[in-house]
């Protein structure tokens, strides 16, 4: 039990949500804690067929996070549903 609350406190569970689709289809990827967003944001982008990211944030809820550090350095735990898209152009009056 010692070493499941062990791999439990090393890992967090992730989806990316996209206007694509969402990677995993089901359920969320058990990824390590430590590991920079970008590797599941990067793996999302080819398991979607996404043809150009270049530009998109990731996002949970309306803070943007930093895709280059860790889910820990964002201060991530447990599960999270990441959105991730272009950024949205703001309105305004003419």
């Amino acid at each position: 039990m010692k070493d499941n609350e062990q791999q439990k406190q090393n890992h967090i569970q992730v989806a990316i949500i996209t206007t694509s689709g969402s990677w995993p289809e089901k359920d969320y990827n058990t990824v390590p804690i430590n590991q920079p967003i970008k590797v599941e944001l990067e793996r999302a982008t080819r398991e979607l067929h996404l043809a150009d990211t270049t530009g998109w944030v990731a996002k949970i809820d309306t803070r943007q996070l930093e895709p280059d550090r860790s889910y820990q350095d964002n201060g991530l735990s447990d599960k999270v549903d990441i959105n991730y898209g272009p950024i949205k152009g703001g309105g305004g009056h003419a």
